[in-house]
């Protein structure tokens, strides 16, 4: 434990660097999942509307068990189509905690796709909202007591920001393009004769994928998914998920630099599927912690899935 606890000091250092006075830094903010490729909406607007009916996703984080002050996220999206099913409309809810650092983002999508040609389409999205921000730094112990950096909590700091995407979608395959906050916001505050900054930077965001029907039985799915920001590593994902008899579906993932994992989902009922996902780490941390789980629920309301799998390529 005193390890662990060691260890975790020195993250939250690196991870407060850009609110330490005249120190800038640039890292990966947005947090990432296993389950991206039912998560589309919470990062690319443009998502929103491109299934027939209302679709709710779920989604539980919870990063490196066992690690005191762990990353936990938990998203919340829905949508489904208006006008004719050509616009889209939905809501996106994120919340992120990685110890003293507290972030909640509600977003409101809209999208409007046209048809290219028969069974494909190109939707273009675009999404607005709150960034909220708590810093409960003063949680922290640091070696200098006196550091006036981590006398003063940030506590429920508002800033408005809106961000677009594009996506394109056939029977078979999708790719997509997104920037979700186009507004690079600082979340700044004055302590004592120092300045506080910490800066949320803009992320690029690519998900693309192809599905093979292998038999009447058998679906084959390679996935990918990229998250880049300035002055920090690309983060890029690799999944091959199989779907049999449209009920159940198991796949493989590669984070790469960073960790494998596994996943699967069932369908419980014609509305409504379940999976569940485990990471585990490859970098120094792997010693320090039992993996990362994530829990999903999904629910299609209208038309049944099984009409639906056989029209959109995500697996759902």
């Amino acid at each position: 434990m005193k390890i662990q606890i060691k260890i975790f000091k020195s993250l939250i250092v690196a991870a407060t660097l850009t609110v330490i006075p005249g120190f800038n830094a640039n890292a990966q903010q947005d947090p990432g999942f296993t389950h991206y490729m039912y998560n589309t909406q919470s990062v690319n607007a443009a998502y929103a509307g491109t299934t027939d009916g209302i679709n709710i996703v779920m989604l539980s984080r919870h990063q490196w068990i066992g690690f005191d002050g762990a990353p936990q996220t938990q998203t919340l999206t829905a949508h489904g189509p208006v006008y004719k099913k050509y616009v889209g409309l939905g809501l996106s809810y994120t919340r992120d905690r990685i110890g003293p650092l507290d972030i909640d983002n509600v977003f409101v999508d809209y999208s409007f796709k046209i048809q290219v040609h028969d069974g494909g389409f190109v939707s273009f999205g675009l999404k607005t909202g709150l960034d909220i921000r708590s810093n409960n730094l003063t949680e922290l112990n640091p070696l200098q007591g006196t550091d006036p950096a981590y006398n003063t909590d940030i506590i429920g700091k508002l800033s408005f920001n809106f961000g677009a995407g594009v996506y394109y979608y056939t029977p078979n395959y999708y790719f997509g393009v997104s920037l979700p906050r186009l507004r690079r916001t600082n979340y700044n505050a004055n302590v004592a004769d120092y300045l506080n900054e910490e800066v949320q930077e803009r992320h690029l965001f690519v998900i693309g994928g192809y599905v093979w029907d292998v038999n009447r039985e058998w679906k084959l799915k390679p996935s990918f998914f990229a998250k880049h920001v300035g002055g920090a590593p690309l983060s890029f994902d690799l999944n091959l998920s199989t779907m049999f008899r449209e009920t159940v579906v198991a796949g493989v993932s590669h984070r790469f630099g960073d960790s494998f994992g596994m996943m699967m989902q069932f369908k419980v009922i014609d509305f409504l599927w379940m999976g569940y996902g485990y990471d585990f780490t490859i970098t120094p941390l792997k010693n320090q912690n039992r993996g990362t789980h994530e829990v999903l629920l999904l629910f299609d309301i209208e038309p049944p899935l099984r009409k639906q799998a056989l029209k959109y390529p995500r697996f759902s």
